[in-house]
């Protein structure tokens, strides 16, 4: 099964919204997990989680660019892995906006 990591910001809106959906719409298909890369947010990427996130991921989409850069700084070993989505954060959390985002990008990726 193809693990899928979701990276933005905060992990408040877009990331965690695509984990869901994956979750509840590819059910069985991936394992999916979603971070912030920002501290004081529910789950980050930090030195001491990086065995659990981004080494345990087959492919790391990020939200937008700044967290393919953020990547790209602290941690170039994972760069090979990173793509980026394009989804900028003016989306509340599983709103039916986003979840048309979420439903066009995944059939554009054949995911």
């Amino acid at each position: 099964m193809k693990k899928l990591l979701f990276v933005c910001q905060a992990n408040a809106q877009r990331s965690p919204s695509f984990e869901l959906w994956f979750k509840q719409h590819r059910a069985g298909q991936y394992d999916v997990r979603s971070a912030g890369i920002s501290f004081g947010y529910p789950y980050q990427i930090v030195d001491k989680c990086i065995p659990d996130t981004l080494e345990w991921a087959d492919i790391v989409y990020c939200m937008d660019l700044e967290q393919e850069r953020w990547i790209a700084r602290r941690y170039p070993e994972y760069l090979s892995k990173v793509r980026t989505v394009g989804v900028s954060d003016q989306y509340p959390r599983e709103s039916p906006q986003i979840n048309r985002i979420i439903e066009y990008w995944t059939e554009r990726e054949d995911l």
